[in-house]
């Protein structure tokens, strides 16, 4: 990517860095949630809160096929 970036013009590399920045974003989000929603489970574990446990086991699930 580094040597196609030097053959575009400098709006097109500032809007692939833009988009690159973007991606690690989302990326650091969704580990960030996926690490909340982990702790979130043994927490209704500890609680004894069984249906609050497969509600978040479930969006752990939707949260791994993105």
């Amino acid at each position: 990517m580094k040597l196609a970036n030097k053959k575009l013009s400098r709006s097109a590399q500032s809007w692939i860095s833009g988009v690159e920045r973007r991606h690690l974003l989302e990326v650091d989000y969704y580990s960030e949630l996926r690490d909340w929603v982990q702790h979130a489970i043994l927490e209704a574990e500890k609680n004894k809160d069984f249906k609050k446990k497969e509600r978040f086991l479930d969006l752990l699930k939707d949260l791994k096929v993105v």
